[in-house]
């Protein structure tokens, strides 16, 4: 299945333009920086494009965040959610065949 991009709207930026409800939601979740906004937003709409089951994102994010906590608190990052979430995309997107390989940090093919 692909994504028909004619059918997206971008604003003056470049970005994509969401539809009213997702920026006047009250309840929307509150992101620290908008990176993290369009990671969020990347993982729903993949889902619901019907690109993978919403439940398979949820299995790689608790894995991800699994792996962390089980490693010695000397040795691990620090805690930084969204940088869970987007671990976990990566993995469903790379599992569920998305992207075509290399795609994803071009510059680790070339070795830089």
């Amino acid at each position: 299945m692909s994504i028909d991009i004619t059918q997206v709207s971008y604003d003056d930026t470049g970005h994509v333009s969401f539809h009213e409800s997702c920026v006047t939601d009250h309840n929307q979740p509150v992101f620290d920086a908008k990176w993290q906004r369009r990671a969020f937003g990347l993982a729903v709409a993949l889902s619901e494009f019907g690109h993978y089951r919403w439940q398979d994102f949820q299995a790689e994010l608790i894995a991800e965040i699994g792996t962390w906590q089980e490693t010695p608190a000397d040795a691990r990052s620090r805690w930084e959610y969204y940088q869970h979430w987007t671990a976990a995309l990566t993995s469903v997107i790379e599992k569920h065949g998305l992207l075509e390989d290399g795609y994803l940090n071009p510059e680790d093919r070339d070795g830089h």
